[in-house]
């Protein structure tokens, strides 16, 4: 049974405009591939804290010790099961909120997502692909340094090789349909995930 984890960073909870997005393109894989199981991670409920020196030392003394089935680790776990990584962040300050930074910080773990080999970086997530939904008030054009920086860590990283974005922008922007722009941004969500299978 293909497994999707569903990273939830919409610090605005069912009032986000980003879980909106999101929420169509998860119907729409559903609706293609109703085998497949969507294991939701809310980083509003998860209240991960930023690694700091105490949690860094019980992190390598954890890893030192072989112990990667403590509960510190399981994000990382479910990160490097999951078959695709769907992400919903709403574009704030050029990049993502804070609780997601925090949650990458959690994932990157030695030994559990990725290993270095020859000195070089070897991820171990069995995803192939990453789906990165955002949505933005003004333009967003170059600048999507969330979209950019999951890619990177990800991609560099972790092993996961393929990429999607999905934006809706100018919703805030005076004259714009901010309705109207989310229902065409839903039916490329849609259009999108239809045409993924997962393996």
């Amino acid at each position: 049974m293909p497994e999707v984890l569903f990273i939830d960073a919409c610090p605005r909870g069912a009032e986000s405009r980003t879980l909106r997005l999101a929420g169509a393109f998860l119907e729409a894989l559903r609706a293609g591939q109703p085998e497949a199981r969507v294991k939701p991670l809310c980083l509003n409920d998860l209240s991960l804290l930023p690694l700091d020196g105490t949690s860094l030392a019980m992190r390598e003394a954890l890893i030192a010790a072989g112990e990667t089935e403590h509960s510190l680790f399981e994000p990382a776990r479910l990160f490097r099961n999951a078959d695709l990584i769907v992400v919903a962040a709403p574009y704030w300050d050029y990049m993502f909120p804070a609780s997601l930074k925090t949650l990458i910080e959690h994932l990157c773990v030695r030994t559990v997502t990725f290993d270095y080999v020859n000195d070089r970086p070897v991820g171990y997530c069995r995803a192939e692909k990453l789906v990165y939904i955002t949505t933005a008030g003004g333009y967003i054009g170059d600048n999507d340094w969330g979209y950019r920086y999951m890619s990177a860590v990800c991609g560099e990283l972790l092993g996961i090789s393929s990429f999607e974005r999905i934006s809706c922008e100018g919703l805030d922007i005076a004259g714009n349909d901010p309705e109207a722009l989310l229902e065409e941004a839903g039916v490329r969500a849609r259009a999108l995930a239809s045409g993924i299978i997962i393996a």
